[in-house]
């Protein structure tokens, strides 16, 4: 184990894969004992259902250091994989080009790591949630009947970053929900603080809600 791979984090790291291997890297990770998720959605097409995957190219890792540290150097040689996605690639370019003193290159050292996703267990719980949406709309499941204050989600990756509350039914089909936009500012710990700043109604199809 090097000095390095001490300085890793827990949670969950992103992981690029090559060209439609994503099931093929996720299978090798986790006969080497990995925790992985690689998001598969059912949707219908010609009259059939077919599995897609949600983010094609791209697999999630959970890193648990008690007993993923020692071989976490197998995870960018297992089959299918590519790399692991970092977020600081300007600090990784400077070290790697050699143009760092050793002093600035070994303070550098830990912010070439790749890091895990900042507040990563609550984004796996929102594409779970987006999953099992998607899922539901292609078995032909129609959500529970929706009461006014309840916290919902939209059938769309766009409004995922949203916090959405149930108001009214506006007939069998519509209703009303309102919208609370989130402003997300990085702090220092890598955690991400959330603030309303705007809020707005919208009417939606009923059948693109489902109960958070």
């Amino acid at each position: 184990m090097s000095i390095r791979e001490c300085l890793l984090e827990e949670g969950w790291y992103l992981l690029k894969t090559k060209v439609r291997q994503e099931l093929r890297a996720m299978e090798h990770l986790e006969n080497l004992g990995f925790d992985t998720y690689c998001p598969v959605f059912r949707q219908k097409c010609k009259g059939a259902l077919k599995e897609e995957i949600l983010f094609p190219g791209y697999l999630f890792l959970l890193l648990d250091l008690e007993k993923d540290l020692k071989k976490f150097h197998t995870i960018r040689s297992c089959r299918g994989v590519q790399e692991m996605v970092h977020f600081n690639r300007i600090t990784r370019q400077l070290v790697n080009s050699g143009r760092m003193s050793k002093k600035e290159e070994e303070k550098a050292k830990s912010d070439v790591l790749p890091k895990p996703i900042p507040n990563g267990d609550d984004i796996i719980d929102e594409i779970r949630n987006i999953v099992k949406i998607l899922n539901n709309k292609a078995d032909g499941i129609k959500p529970d009947a929706l009461e006014p204050g309840d916290k919902v989600v939209m059938n769309n990756p766009l409004f995922k970053h949203l916090e959405m509350t149930f108001e009214k039914s506006l007939g069998s089909y519509r209703g009303q929900i309102l919208i609370s936009h989130i402003q997300e500012q990085r702090l220092s710990d890598g955690s991400t603080q959330k603030t309303v700043v705007k809020k707005q109604r919208m009417k939606v199809n009923l059948d693109d809600l489902e109960k958070a």
